[in-house]
């Protein structure tokens, strides 16, 4: 993706260096436009092979309902109070958007009801960051900047996504049960989706996370 897009933008400098009307412009338009399939194909086939991956692989599969809309806003602030470090809260929004967790859930939405798993999807105020993944205790003064969870009660010492992992699949097993299949129905697909996406055929064998 980082590569694909890298020449993209080399690509789109070049057509704006361009003359309006001349032939080169033309050809160069054209080389934007393949890179542009590109770069969509692969954010979505590698989108598709996570997606079936998960539901053909797990009997249950758990996701935060995030807001992303809020993940990836500007901290560029106003004239009266400027934002710090807009730069690198614009490459983490980059970054956000890239992983697209909001197609990522949607697929998982009908591939877990094509291949009889179950979606458990936690609430968006869940605090799965601050709880001790071993004795259940929250720690409110987490900020985003402490990348590892230090349990004062338990004395637990964790990778800050790893111990939220941990959380989020205990509350996924202990939700309450649904239906096999019982999910949202198929979707009208793509067009993306009808060139990657196959039809769903037998279920492979699916292991416990």
């Amino acid at each position: 993706m980082r590569t694909a897009a890298k020449r993209l933008a080399k690509a789109q400098r070049a057509l704006a260096r361009t003359v309006k009307g001349s032939g080169r412009r033309e050809k160069a338009k054209r080389r934007v436009g393949r890179l542009h399939h590109e770069v969509v194909l692969r954010r979505a086939s590698g989108i598709h092979r996570l997606t079936k991956q998960l539901a053909t692989g797990f009997a249950v599969v758990a996701v935060e309902d995030l807001n992303v809309a809020g993940m990836t806003a500007s901290a560029r602030g106003t004239v009266e109070r400027p934002g710090r470090k807009v730069r690198q809260k614009a490459g983490l929004n980059r970054s956000v958007l890239d992983a697209a967790p909001a197609e990522v859930r949607r697929q998982l939405t009908y591939k877990t009801s094509w291949y009889g798993a179950r979606l458990a999807v936690c609430d968006r105020w869940f605090p799965s960051s601050k709880t001790c993944s071993a004795c259940g205790e929250q720690d409110p003064r987490l900020t985003l900047a402490d990348r590892e969870y230090h349990c004062a009660h338990c004395g637990l010492r964790l990778d800050r996504d790893l111990n939220a992992a941990r959380i989020i699949a205990t509350h996924a097993h202990l939700a309450p049960p649904t239906a096999p299949g019982s999910g949202a129905a198929s979707p009208r697909r793509t067009p993306v989706e009808r060139t990657l996406l196959p039809r769903p055929g037998r279920r492979s064998h699916r292991r416990s996370p």
